[in-house]
Formats: C-alpha cells, sequence, structure tokens
C-alpha cells in the first residue's frame, strides 16, 4: 500500500493512470461483445482488415485484396491511408477477430491521444494538472463518441492521436532553445498523413496559419532549416503512399479522381449543424455533435482568465488555439458557406469533421482556464472532473447499437458483386477505388468469368492456374498480334512474362475498355505466361525511399535521447 502511495506521488505514473482511467470509462461499451461494429463505416474497415490479411497470408503485399471484386481484385491500400489496415492486424497474433482487432486498436487510440495532449499541454503550460486535465477533456470530447459508435469512423478516430504531436513539434521549433525534439513534428504529420488525408489537409492549414503567426522568427535561419528538414522527411518517408496515389492519378481515371465523387457539396451542405446541436444533443438526434459541458463552462470564463497570461509565447499559442476552436465550430453550421467555398476545401464531406479539431483546440483553452481561475485544484478536483466527465458519457449509450448475431464467419468469403449489390458494397465501399471504365460497366463485373480472355486476335489460351495475384497460363497459336485480358481490375504494378523458350520477354499492360488489366502478344510467340503483382518501379523506388528516410529520422530520435552512463561519468 506505501509503495503505491508513493507512485501515485509521482507526476508522471499519477498522470498515466488517471488517462488510463478516463480511457477505461470511454471504452466502456467496446467490452460489450454485441456492439454494432459493423454499422456505416464499422463494415467496410472489417471487411478492409479481413481483405489486408488474407492478402499478406498469401504473400502477397496486401495493396491490392485480391479475393475481393469476385475475385478481381480490389485496391482500398493503394489509395486510402494505409495505417489502420495493417497496425490493428498486430493483434491478430494474439489470435483475436477483426472486430476485437479493430477494438483494441480504437481503445490504444484513445490512450495515446490522451497521454500525447497532455504531453503537448503539459510542456506549454509547465502545469501537470493543466496537462492532465486536457488529456481528460480531450478524451471525452463528445464528437469522439460519434466517432467510435456511431459512426465506427475508425481511421478519422485513429486520427485523434495525432494532432498533439504536430502541436507539440510546432511548439517546440518555435520556442524551445533546445531545437532536438521538433522531431515529433515529423512522427506526428506522418502518423497523420498515413491514416487520414482529409484530417490531415486540414491540420496543414491550421498548422500554416500557426507558421504564420510566428512568421518573425523565421528569420532565425536554424527554425527555418528546421522546418525544411521537416517537410522533407515527412515527404520522403510518406512518399510509398503519395507518389504511388499520384502515379495512378496520371495513368487513368480512378473514380476517386472523379470530379464530384469524393467532394459532393449536396452531402456536404445535407450534414450543416444546427447552433443547438453544439450545446446538447435531442433524443431522437442520430449523432453527438456537442461542445462538453465541462469544456464549455471552461471556455465561458475566458474573460476572467485570459488577463492572467503573462507568458507571450504561451499567449500567443492560447489565443491562436481558442480563435481556432471557434472557427471550426462556425464552419460546421448552416451559417457557414462551404458550398461557396474552393473543392479542394470541400473534399471535408462532411463539415461537422471540423469537431475533431474544435475538440483538440478547446480541450486544451478549457483545461488552462479552469485551473488557472481555481485557486486550489489539485488531485481531489481531477478526480472530481473525471468522475462528472464519466457521467456526462452515460447519456450517450442511447446512440450505441449492438448486433446480436454478428458473424464474421460469412465476411471471410467477400460478398460477390451481382445484380443484387447495392452501391455500397461491404469490403468495397461505393467502388471509389475502380477504375471509371470499370465502375461505369459493373455489368460485366458482375457476370465476367475468372479466366483469361481474348479480347481481339487469334490464340489458344489453356491450363489456367490463378491464385490471388499470381496467375499463369499456357497460350500458343497466335497467328497476329493478340490482346489478351487478364482477369485483374486496371491496378499499375502487374508484371507479366511470357516465357518461351529460353527467352523472357516482359509484355506491357495497359487497361480494356472494361477497366481490367489487358496485354497484347506479339505475332507466332507462344509459351506459359506468367502474372505477378510486383509493384511499379516508382512504387519499388519510393518504398525504397520511405525506408531510409525512416532510418534517418529514427537516427535523429534516438540521437535525443540523454546517455544516462555518460551523465553518471561526469557526476
Amino acid at each position: 500500500m506505501q509503495k503505491i502511495k508513493e507512485i501515485l506521488k509521482k507526476e508522471k505514473y499519477f498522470s498515466i493512470i488517471i488517462i488510463l482511467i478516463a480511457t477505461i470509462f470511454v471504452c466502456i461499451p467496446l467490452m460489450n461483445k454485441n456492439i454494432d461494429m459493423t454499422y456505416d463505416d464499422g463494415i467496410q474497415h472489417i471487411c478492409r482488415l479481413i481483405g489486408t490479411f488474407q492478402s499478406l497470408e498469401k504473400g502477397e503485399t496486401g495493396q491490392i485484396l485480391s479475393n475481393f471484386c469476385n475475385g478481381f481484385g480490389y485496391s482500398w491500400n493503394l489509395f486510402y491511408s494505409p495505417l489502420t489496415a495493417y497496425f490493428p492486424l498486430i493483434f491478430k497474433l494474439i489470435g483475436c477477430n477483426f472486430a476485437v482487432c479493430i477494438k483494441l486498436f480504437m481503445a490504444l487510440s484513445v490512450f495515446l491521444s490522451g497521454y500525447f495532449m497532455y504531453l503537448f499541454t503539459k510542456k506549454v503550460s509547465k502545469n501537470n494538472y493543466i496537462a492532465i486535465l486536457s488529456a481528460i477533456l480531450y478524451i471525452f470530447v463528445p464528437y469522439r463518441f460519434t466517432d467510435m459508435y456511431v459512426r465506427n469512423a475508425f481511421a478519422e478516430h485513429t486520427s485523434f492521436v495525432f494532432l498533439p504531436l504536430i502541436f507539440l513539434g510546432l511548439y517546440n521549433l518555435f520556442n524551445e532553445e533546445n531545437k532536438k525534439k521538433t522531431y515529433i513534428l515529423c512522427i506526428g504529420s506522418i502518423g497523420l498523413v498515413l491514416t487520414h488525408t482529409v484530417v490531415t489537409m486540414y491540420a496543414a492549414i491550421f498548422s500554416a496559419i500557426y507558421v504564420l503567426i510566428n512568421i518573425k522568427k523565421l528569420k532565425d535561419k536554424k527554425i527555418l532549416k528546421l522546418i525544411l528538414i521537416n517537410i522533407l522527411l515527412i515527404l520522403v518517408i510518406t512518399s510509398f503512399f503519395w507518389a504511388t496515389l499520384l502515379e495512378l492519378k496520371n495513368a487513368t481515371q480512378y473514380e476517386v479522381f472523379r470530379e464530384g465523387r469524393m467532394e459532393r457539396t449536396d452531402v456536404l451542405v445535407a450534414y450543416k449543424l444546427d447552433f443547438y446541436r453544439l450545446f446538447f444533443t435531442l433524443s431522437n438526434d442520430h449523432m453527438i455533435y456537442e461542445v462538453g459541458l465541462v469544456t464549455l463552462i471552461g471556455l465561458i470564463i475566458t474573460p476572467f482568465v485570459i488577463k492572467k497570461i503573462k507568458d507571450k509565447k504561451y499567449y500567443k499559442l492560447y489565443l491562436f488555439m481558442l480563435i481556432s476552436g471557434i472557427v471550426c465550430c462556425i464552419m460546421t453550421l448552416k451559417i457557414f458557406p462551404f458550398e461557396s467555398m474552393p473543392s479542394i476545401l470541400k473534399m471535408i464531406q462532411f463539415s461537422f469533421r471540423l469537431l475533431e479539431f474544435s475538440g483538440f483546440f478547446f480541450s486544451f483553452v478549457a483545461a488552462i482556464n479552469i485551473v488557472t481561475l481555481c485557486k486550489r485544484f489539485e488531485t481531489k478536483e481531477i478526480l472530481i472532473i473525471l468522475l462528472v466527465m464519466a457521467i456526462l458519457y452515460i447519456p450517450y449509450k442511447n446512440q450505441l447499437r449492438t448486433l446480436e448475431n454478428y458473424n464474421e464467419e460469412a465476411l471471410l468469403e467477400p460478398i460477390p458483386v451481382t445484380e443484387n449489390t447495392g452501391r455500397v458494397h461491404a469490403g468495397c465501399a461505393s467502388f471509389e477505388y475502380l477504375p471509371t471504365k470499370a465502375f461505369e460497366n459493373l455489368d460485366y463485373i458482375k457476370s465476367r468469368e475468372d479466366k483469361a480472355l481474348v479480347l481481339n486476335g487469334t490464340a489458344e489460351i489453356s491450363n489456367q492456374e490463378k491464385n490471388g495475384t499470381n496467375m499463369k497460363f499456357d497460350i500458343k497459336y497466335v497467328l497476329e498480334e493478340t490482346e489478351v485480358e487478364l482477369p485483374y481490375i486496371y491496378y499499375l504494378g502487374y508484371e507479366v512474362i511470357l516465357e518461351n523458350n529460353d527467352k523472357n520477354i516482359k509484355l506491357e499492360t495497359f487497361e480494356t475498355d472494361n477497366g481490367f488489366v489487358g496485354i497484347k502478344v506479339p505475332i507466332t510467340e507462344e509459351g506459359r505466361i506468367t502474372i505477378k503483382y510486383e509493384g511499379t518501379w516508382i512504387m519499388k523506388i519510393s518504398a525504397f525511399a520511405s525506408v531510409v528516410g525512416l532510418c534517418c529520422l529514427m537516427g535523429v530520435a534516438l540521437g535525443t535521447f540523454p546517455n544516462r552512463k555518460q551523465d553518471r561519468k561526469l557526476k
């Protein structure tokens, strides 16, 4: 008992315990085995995880989910930020099913987001109680409940982890004499890029505004140099993702890049919020958008606190966070003309996504306000607020959905695309990652045989063997240049080799009118054709660059850790 008291007296351990308790409160619904993890986006994330795992089991890269789209392959992982497709599979090592993998990863994300918020606020405020309170408020942000339990927006929820790291890195960059830990900015940015593209875009906007606020400090060449190094490392380490996206965009028309596909003004307008929804949730409201009562109280007392902040660098960040949070809330409302904004900003799809940012900004401001105004704020007050936050979370249980007969076994065999398939298809979302030719010709996908077909010319194909993204077949009697369509949706990276006697001929691929991979077989050539998904040279080079960049970042990070042995010798 004495040892426990001693541990609790240490700031670090006490803070972690409180953050862990807050995490447990928020994650209690995840412990219900009947909680519906398939609703809305949930079914897509579960199926994506299944498809990635099955692909890896076959020895494939997971970039093409070879079992999907009637076995013709469908790619989430070339287009959609990959972190949430691979990292949750770590929990498969301990025998968890895919829904449980997502639950555990969600719980880990809640804890890490709270802990990183604690580190950020502690660095700025130098006050442990402000830091703990900001972490509690951030963990209990009501919109987090919507992401976790209503929308099952797995990737968006994971992005909560990285916002505090990005701003911790930025703060270190402009306000610390010792610039060693600016690599935190790099880590946070990389994590966000590989988690959620839309959230990344808006985080970049707010980060740029914060840099502009500190523009006078850019006269310091050291700061400017560090910004450029961070940007370079972020681009290099994430190049395996964005370089592939650019290559795909230039290769052909994919639905995801088509104008009006992801940026849908009608949906954006339809989901604008009424003002009242920022303050309370009606019993018939489907989702929760509240600021949160404790956070709101903390914001209301701003006029009584703002004059007490003397530290200029602290004050500047405080104002930035306050104003940014207010702007984010306004941008979610019906009064804001989002439909008149540039198309790139409308890629957000739902303006309520900005509540993630307002939750982050307000958690920082409200924690400072509450602790600063209270004459005495210590452990008891922290525990009281933690209990209050937990109680305020209880009514949200009305939004929870349960599923009595969740059968994951039924999802292991991908749902075929048939005439009865709706627009939103489990495992393929709304087919936004198909080539437009394939999307506009779904009937062909529904009825096509799973084998290589001669489109133009004359040839005989036999002995077809297909296993995921690997395939072999014999071809002969090629009396003229012949076009063959392979049973694969057109994604860059398929390598086709014609083995003819003692020579191997590499055949170039192209997109057929059906949105599939096509090859041209030269006249009089015959032999055994082998197909593998190897990725393009740009994919391979960018992946190598990412690994090299990651090694550099790890070297920089490890170099900042104190050498304790050397310190002891100096003493």
